[in-house]
């Protein structure tokens, strides 16, 4: 990468990672919040529901929460889950089904059972694998497969973990929460979205496909990015998601 290419990400990073960049994005809802069991909760709730178009992303956590009340966790941990997803075969929201949701929903209150926050859970699952792979890996491996919500393959970016991940690790940042501090932020895997793919393609940061279009969005092209970034972001590679994120939303604003 040039030094030319270093500076421009940089800056872009320094432009779109504000307060501003919050609003209208699902990283809001976890800042409602005080404490961090709540935080994390809403959290988990938002990001992996980001998938499709923001206002619907937006819209459906909105249902959820507004159910909720002042405590995400409490409605979980009291099953109000249970009757709010009706009928398990229909759709709740684009492919995931009410079942689906029940699924993903009975596992975080699994896992707010067992420990204060979604972090500390995380974090002894952490410890026990051994640090071996990536952390979306363990996070994943703890939903059942019929939740369609997280990726159970190998192969998978997992963007939607990802980002999660970004917000719980980063720390002195206006939009992430920072608080799972056991974990490195160098050790993050930057989130493919539509946005991060195409400005890291036109931009020369990762190899396009042999038709020379965008790849396709696979752990080993997220592994190929974060690495790259490295490089502009030597301790904190997925600061550069706030970059070309950021970047694509305005080209696209442009068209």
């Amino acid at each position: 990468m040039t030094e030319e290419m270093i500076e421009k990400l940089r800056a872009l990073a320094d432009k779109y990672e504000t307060k501003e960049f919050i609003v209208g994005d699902p990283s809001s809802f976890m800042h409602r919040y005080g404490d961090a069991r709540e935080k994390e909760t809403a959290a988990f709730i938002a990001a992996n529901l980001a998938f499709g178009r923001r206002e619907q992303i937006l819209s459906h956590v909105e249902k959820i929460l507004a159910e909720t009340g002042s405590s995400p966790s409490g409605w979980i941990t009291g099953g109000g889950y249970k009757e709010f997803f009706g009928e398990s075969g229909k759709s709740f929201y684009r492919t995931y089904t009410n079942g689906a949701m029940v699924l993903f929903f009975g596992t975080l209150e699994k896992i707010l059972s067992e420990e204060e926050t979604p972090g500390e859970f995380f974090r002894k699952k952490w410890e026990s694998s051994g640090k071996n792979g990536h952390l979306h890996e363990i996070i994943a491996s703890e939903f059942p497969e019929g939740c369609t919500l997280v990726p159970h393959t190998k192969e998978s970016a997992a963007k939607k973990l990802n980002m999660m991940l970004r917000w719980f690790v980063r720390t002195d940042s206006p939009v992430d929460i920072g608080t799972w501090k056991w974990f490195d932020r160098k050790n993050l895997l930057m989130p493919l979205d539509t946005h991060v793919m195409q400005e890291s393609t036109r931009l020369s940061l990762i190899k396009p496909a042999r038709s020379g279009k965008v790849r396709a969005a696979t752990l080993a092209t997220a592994e190929e990015l974060t690495e790259t970034l490295m490089e502009a972001f030597p301790d904190d590679p997925v600061r550069g998601d706030f970059a070309l994120f950021g970047l694509g939303v305005d080209e696209e604003k442009k068209r």
